[in-house]
C-alpha cells in the first residue's frame, strides 16, 4: 500500500502557494520556467493517482522527487519574497534572472551531494557563491554578468573532475513529460 501522505502535502502546498504560482504562470515568469515541466509532470501524476489504479511505484517516485524539488525551489523564492521584497512579486520578478542564478547554485550543491567522492572545497566554493548571490539580492545590488560565467565555469570544472554529467532536473522532467505525452 502506497503512503499517500505526500499527495496530501502536495494538495496543501498548492493551496498555500496558489497566489504566487498563479502570478508566475499567468505572467510567464522566468522563475516558473526553471520548473515548469516539473509542475506539469507532478500535476499529471497527481491526477493519475486519483483516476488510475495502475499507478506505479516508479510514478510515485517521480512524483515525490518532483514535488520535493519544487517545494525547495519555491521555498527559496518565498523566503526572498518575504524578507527582501516585502511580498511584492513584481519587484522579485524584475530580479528573476538573478534568483535563477541563486537557485542554480543550490541545484549544483544538491547534485554534488549525490556524488560519492566530492571534495568539500568544491561544495564550499558553491556555498560561498550562493551566499554572495543571496547577499546581493538581499541588498538589491546588481549581480554582475561575470558571476553567471563564473558559476558555469566552476560547475563545469567540478563535475568534469568527478567525471559526472549534470542534467538539470527540469530537463529530466521535460523528457518524462514527453514520455507521458503531456507536452
Amino acid at each position: 500500500m502506497r503512503d499517500e501522505k505526500v499527495y496530501h502535502e502536495y494538495a496543501n502546498w498548492k493551496l498555500e502557494n496558489y497566489e504566487l504560482m498563479k502570478y508566475l504562470v499567468d505572467n510567464n515568469s522566468d522563475l516558473i520556467l526553471r520548473f515548469k515541466h516539473v509542475i506539469d509532470v507532478i500535476d499529471h501524476l497527481y491526477e493519475k493517482l486519483i483516476d488510475d489504479e495502475t499507478y506505479s511505484d516508479e510514478e510515485d517516485h517521480i512524483f515525490e522527487t518532483g514535488f520535493y524539488y519544487l517545494f525547495d525551489q519555491v521555498e527559496e523564492i518565498t523566503k526572498l519574497l518575504k524578507k527582501t521584497y516585502q511580498n511584492n512579486v513584481k519587484d522579485l520578478e524584475q530580479r528573476a534572472k538573478d534568483v535563477n542564478l541563486l537557485l542554480s547554485a543550490i541545484d549544483f550543491q544538491n547534485e554534488l551531494l549525490g556524488v560519492e567522492n566530492f571534495e568539500q572545497k568544491d561544495m564550499d566554493r558553491l556555498m560561498e557563491f550562493e551566499k554572495d548571490v543571496l547577499d546581493r539580492l538581499e541588498k538589491k545590488e546588481i549581480v554582475p554578468k561575470e558571476m553567471y560565467e563564473h558559476l558555469d565555469q566552476m560547475s563545469y570544472e567540478i563535475f568534469a573532475k568527478l567525471n559526472v554529467e549534470y542534467y538539470p532536473i527540469d530537463d529530466i522532467f521535460l523528457e518524462i513529460a514527453d514520455e507521458l505525452g503531456i507536452l
